[in-house]
């Protein structure tokens, strides 16, 4: 699971001053970015933190100072350092989404560790994907074809995998970009 947190204001003056103060403060930040991609009603801007280590500093110097946010970040402080795990955690966003103090969807309880586990076994998991796109036998000709696609028609990684048959990680082998 990620986290992020993001500031909004119409005013940009207002989000640069708090990208400056952030960065002052040693937060990795995002570019400031407009408004929201599926459509906006007035101009906004956004600043996000994203990098694991920035929002775990943001949140705790934030958190005594929050009301309204103050069991999210309590609970993505909890979350990122280990002392959680990913059911635990949605179960506290989905409750809040429901007695509407924030907005979200109802997220399904699919993650029953915590975030070292969980990267530990995603690494594992992908390692296998690897191995299995390699023991996965593409002809000589049907690899010029894909290439060919890639090359004349610009066909992406899911189309070519939808084309051919393959999963995405053999289309990558494929094209030498694993």
């Amino acid at each position: 699971m990620r986290f992020k947190i993001r500031f909004v204001d119409t005013w940009k003056p207002q989000i640069e001053s708090i990208a400056s103060f952030l960065a002052r403060k040693g937060i990795r930040l995002g570019a400031i970015g407009e408004g929201d991609k599926r459509g906006r009603w007035q101009a906004a801007y956004r600043l996000d933190i994203v990098e694991v280590g920035s929002v775990v500093k943001a949140a705790k110097a934030m958190l005594r100072y929050t009301v309204k946010k103050h069991l999210e970040l309590q609970t993505i402080i909890e979350y990122l350092e280990g002392r959680m795990t990913g059911n635990e955690t949605l179960r506290i966003f989905n409750e809040e989404t429901r007695l509407g103090r924030r907005r979200g969807k109802i997220r399904a309880l699919a993650v029953p560790y915590a975030r070292q586990e969980g990267l530990r076994l995603s690494k594992l998991e992908n390692a296998e994907k690897a191995r299995a796109a390699y023991a996965v036998r593409v002809s000589s000709e049907t690899e010029q074809r894909i290439r060919d696609d890639r090359r004349t028609s610009g066909l992406g990684h899911i189309r070519l995998s939808r084309k051919y048959g393959y999963s995405v990680s053999v289309i990558r082998r494929v094209l030498g970009e694993s």
